[in-house]
């Protein structure tokens, strides 16, 4: 697995390989919360905007039917940017292909019953702060969500 060449395994580490739309990672994950009786937290930086909407409602109804409850913080980003991604740096160089974005997590939270969105915040670079006051909708957002 590429991820074990670049991070190593740790006590608090753990890698488990799975598709975030398929369920079949989730009892790996619930064994290693159960062995430290630790609540879930969830980050899903770069996933979203590869996922329609509809796989992310997918994914959100797995977390909340496998976790009884828990967090989950993901990066977003809005619907220009999947319009005008041939000049994001991300994908212009390769074939990856931005199926979504969102005006505002609210829009994330309608997708399942039940998750419940908290707060959407900028990323804090010199850079993300210029534009977030010019184009504050066009910058990528983190937003935070509870079930």
């Amino acid at each position: 697995m590429f991820v074990k060449k670049v991070f190593e395994e740790k006590p608090r580490v753990k890698m488990i390989v799975g598709n975030c739309l398929e369920d079949s990672w989730c009892d790996a994950v619930k064994a290693e919360l159960d062995k430290k009786g630790s609540p879930v937290l969830f980050i899903a930086e770069g996933v979203f905007m590869y996922l329609t909407l509809e796989e992310i409602g997918k994914f959100l109804k797995i977390l909340k039917d496998n976790f009884s409850r828990g967090r989950l913080i993901t990066e977003q980003n809005n619907p220009m940017m999947v319009k005008k991604q041939k000049y994001h740096d991300t994908v212009k160089a390769t074939k990856a292909e931005f199926k979504s974005g969102t005006w505002s997590g609210q829009e994330i939270e309608d997708l399942c019953q039940g998750f419940r969105f908290i707060e959407e915040m900028r990323k804090y670079s010199f850079g993300g702060r210029l534009f977030a006051a010019l184009l504050p909708k066009m910058n990528d957002r983190w937003a935070s969500f509870d079930w």
